[in-house]
């Protein structure tokens, strides 16, 4: 059962790092499309920063090494 967690925490984690990495690397032209597809509906909304997707994924990155390691240890553990 822990296995199976450490396995859902490292996949989000990894899905999370890529996702940011992504928004990082093409900030003005996701943003731009959403304000071109969505219009006046986006007036309200305050998007993160650059920089926030920057930081995010080194969390991320993080994240995913920490529950590698995990795995890694509790494979080795129960060998």
């Amino acid at each position: 059962m822990i296995e199976l967690l450490g396995w859902i925490g490292l996949s989000a984690a990894f899905a999370m790092t890529i996702y940011h990495r992504y928004m990082y690397s093409n900030y003005e032209q996701v943003y731009q499309y959403i304000n071109k597809k969505y219009g006046d509906d986006t007036n309200n909304i305050e998007f993160p920063s650059k920089d926030d997707h920057l930081r995010d994924a080194k969390k991320y990155s993080y994240y995913t090494a920490f529950f590698a390691v995990v795995l890694i240890i509790i494979n080795m553990y129960f060998r």
